[in-house]
């Protein structure tokens, strides 16, 4: 990837992220969100942090089995702050943490970029098609909460909802833009890399894999619990429901897609609202979904700079 086209990424993403913020905070009132954070029990706050690493450990274990069809000796240790670093990065430069995996990879196992980039796509087809079967269920058991939601809350607060459904399908459309976007580059990078298309395929076997579908099972029931245990944190989503729980893990992945820095204005809008449905204010929902971003934000920075030490020396001790 050329230095002009990942500053143009950089810079387009970073106002972006910034545009949503700004629509996002616009009529909050910054001083009372502050003083909420005297309320908040961090004790819950600090248990989500400490689930998050083990997000990362299994993620690292799931790439591995992947990474496994190039080489049976791999560590997961070594997999784990790979992946730790490569979405350190992504704090910075947005959608670049995937080149930065399989360069890391090369570097401390010796796989070429072009074939560990094949286990990186499958993995996020993976999970793509994991959260669109998540998104799809949630949707079905919740029918009636949500038609009720969109028939009763739109149609009576109309100067509210027609500002917010701007933001939503701006959003969507962002979305919509950066899947073309990648399919596009997709094929220019298969046809440059011959091994691309061969390490997409040979993990195939995988997704009938145990040990790989129960690590998937396991990852997005951690997604879960990082959540879902800061609702406790605040006084008014400690009784909220585990569907609730449910509810901002789907709203907070597909933020997370929106090509902006670590997701943010997009995460917050969708979390915020989609807590609307659960009788919850919308400044509520974005104060806690300020507090789960930015918990998780903040654990992301550690690890990144523990498992960058670590693998500096790990690529100097290999010469």
């Amino acid at each position: 990837m050329k230095t002009r086209n990942i500053i143009i990424n950089t810079v387009v993403s970073l106002v972006l992220g910034l545009f949503l913020l700004y629509i996002v905070f616009n009529n909050i009132d910054l001083n009372l969100f502050l003083e909420r954070l005297d309320n908040l029990d961090y004790s819950w706050i600090y248990l989500s942090m400490f689930i998050s690493i083990f997000e990362h450990v299994v993620r690292g274990y799931r790439w591995n089995l992947l990474m496994q069809t190039k080489q049976t000796n791999l560590s997961t240790y070594i997999t784990t702050h790979i992946l730790i670093v490569s979405y350190f990065f992504a704090l910075f430069i947005p959608r670049f943490n995937d080149f930065v995996r399989c360069y890391l990879i090369s570097k401390t196992n010796d796989i070429k970029v072009s074939s560990s980039l094949g286990t990186v796509v499958s993995e996020r087809i993976f999970d793509l098609i994991s959260l669109l079967i998540i998104s799809l269920l949630f949707f079905i058991i919740e029918f009636d909460l949500f038609t009720n939601f969109f028939s009763t809350y739109i149609l009576t607060n109309i100067s509210f909802d027609v500002y917010y459904l701007i933001i939503f399908f701006f959003v969507i459309t962002v979305i919509i833009s950066f899947l073309y976007y990648l399919n596009k580059k997709s094929h220019a990078f298969s046809s440059k890399f011959s091994e691309f298309k061969k390490g997409v395929l040979s993990v195939n076997k995988y997704y009938k894999n145990k040990k790989f579908l129960l690590s998937t099972l396991i990852l997005w029931i951690i997604y879960f619990l990082m959540g879902y245990v800061i609702f406790f944190s605040l006084e008014e989503t400690s009784s909220l429901a585990i569907s609730s729980g449910i509810a901002v893990l789907v709203a907070g992945s597909l933020g997370m897609v929106v090509p902006v820095n670590a997701g943010i204005g997009a995460y917050h809008f969708l979390v915020a609202s989609i807590l609307i449905s659960y009788n919850i204010n919308y400044e509520t929902g974005l104060f806690f979904a300020t507090i789960l971003h930015t918990s998780q934000i903040i654990c992301l920075a550690l690890l990144g700079i523990v498992s960058s030490l670590i693998l500096f020396f790990k690529i100097r001790s290999n010469g």
